[in-house]
């Protein structure tokens, strides 16, 4: 497949609901309609309730087929509530098409639509979410905002509902990665995971309603460096399943591991 992807900001005011860019937005959302997770698309708009920003790929001889979308929204601190995106506005009342230099970006919503297999495209959006950061807003903090989709099936796994941060981080597959493929993208992206937030989004049952907070450095050598600790945090985790120190669980193909180094890939 040919990759002549252009990735680049849309501006907030060229996505009206009533154009043919909303409707090639909408349409790559795709997978959040159908869990009915729709309630954040109502901030990104010119004059909606926080600072936001939107980056899409599609190919130059169709811009209006957009292949895959990042969404930031900006908070002058890290965001412990992602409902509080939506039930609230921005405490010192910049709107949407405001671009604050400092505070913290929010990147939510990285979806790669049909006709993007095999482009990487979740990791590029990340990476061109980051180099806008680094022209526009060089000051400011890079997080990303993700549900824990899977959540539930690992705690059941491990018969206990409260063993929120022990699934996320310690259950993995024959690889030593974790389970839970949003961890596979952003930890292998050279993000940390900054927080486990609990009751934080109430649309989400396929997460428990569970928030993954990740920290990602705007400086690409700071993220490679971050990447090569990732890679052998997974080597010391590969290490437990092969020597049989893991626990194998009911799932054949997933294993509890012990703490092989968390603190490489994640914040206490």
């Amino acid at each position: 497949m040919k990759d002549d992807l252009r990735i680049a900001e849309i501006p907030l005011t060229t996505l009206r609901t009533d154009g043919q860019l909303w409707q090639a937005f909408y349409a790559v959302q795709a997978p959040w309609i159908a869990a009915g997770v729709t309630r954040w698309l109502e901030l990104v708009r010119a004059d909606g309730p926080w600072p936001a920003l939107v980056v899409a790929a599609w190919r130059p001889e169709q811009p209006m087929q957009l292949l895959g979308t990042i969404v930031g929204m900006w908070a002058p601190v890290p965001v412990t509530r992602f409902d509080d995106l939506l039930e609230k506005r921005c405490p010192d009342g910049r709107i949407g098409a405001e671009r604050p230099t400092d505070g913290v970006w929010h990147f939510i919503a990285a979806t790669v639509g049909p006709g993007a297999e095999g482009l990487n495209l979740g990791r590029r959006l990340v990476g061109a979410a980051l180099a806008w950061m680094a022209v526009h807003a060089p000051q400011a903090r890079a997080r990303t905002l993700s549900p824990a989709v899977g959540l539930p099936r690992l705690l059941g796994l491990l018969g206990d509902t409260h063993a929120v941060r022990e699934s996320v981080l310690h259950i993995a597959n024959a690889k030593g990665q974790p389970a839970l493929e949003i961890l596979r993208l952003h930890l292998g992206a050279g993000a940390t995971l900054d927080a486990i937030l609990t009751r934080s989004r109430r649309d989400e049952a396929r997460s428990g309603c569970v928030t993954l907070r990740f920290a990602y450095a705007v400086d690409p050598a700071a993220r490679e460096a971050q990447k090569a600790r990732y890679d052998a945090w997974l080597e010391r985790r590969t290490a437990q399943i092969a020597t049989g120190s893991a626990r194998a669980l009911a799932d054949p193909a997933l294993w509890q591991v012990a703490d092989a180094g968390d603190a490489d890939v994640a914040a206490g």
